[in-house]
C-alpha cells in the first residue's frame, strides 16, 4: 500500500474516532431528546467510517492506525454547549474537504466510492445539526 495512501485514511480514521468520542460526550449533554437522537446517528456513522477506512487499510496491505485525534480536546476547551456543536460542524467540513482534496488520487474504485459516500454522510450530518441549531434545540 502506498504510504501517502496510508497515511490519509489513517488520518481519516483517527479523525473518525475523535468525532465518535465528541459526539458521545456531547449526546450525554444533550437536553433535547431530539438532540439526543440526532447525535446519536452522528455517532454511529462515525463509528462507522472508523471501522471501514480502517478494513480498507489492511485490505490494501497497510497497517491501520488505532489513535485517537487530538479534536477531542479541542471541543473539550470550548465553554458553551453550542459552540461545541458549532465546532463539531466545522470538524465534519474539514473531513470532506480532505477527502474532496484527495479523492482524486485514489485508484481503488472500492475506497474511492466509500469516500464519496462518507463525504456525503458528512453533508448530512452538518445539514441535520444545522437545522437543529437553527430550532434552538439544543
Amino acid at each position: 500500500m502506498e504510504s501517502q495512501l496510508e497515511g490519509f485514511l489513517n488520518l481519516l480514521g483517527e479523525a473518525e474516532r475523535a468525532g465518535g468520542r465528541v459526539v458521545h460526550e456531547l449526546t450525554d449533554q444533550a437536553k433535547s431528546l431530539e438532540l439526543r437522537e440526532m447525535l446519536r446517528k452522528v455517532g454511529h456513522d462515525e463509528g462507522y467510517y472508523a471501522g471501514e477506512l480502517a478494513a480498507h487499510v489492511r485490505r490494501l496491505g497497510g497497517t491501520p492506525s488505532m489513535k485517537t485525534g487530538d479534536f477531542v480536546e479541542k471541543v473539550r476547551a470550548v465553554g458553551d454547549f453550542r459552540g461545541k456543536l458549532e465546532l463539531l460542524n466545522r470538524g465534519q467540513r474539514w473531513v470532506i474537504r480532505k477527502i474532496e482534496e484527495n479523492v482524486g488520487t485514489v485508484s481503488d474504485a472500492g475506497l474511492k466510492a466509500f469516500l464519496v459516500v462518507m463525504a456525503q454522510g458528512h453533508r448530512v450530518n452538518i445539514g441535520s445539526l444545522e437545522d437543529t441549531l437553527k430550532q434552538g434545540v439544543v
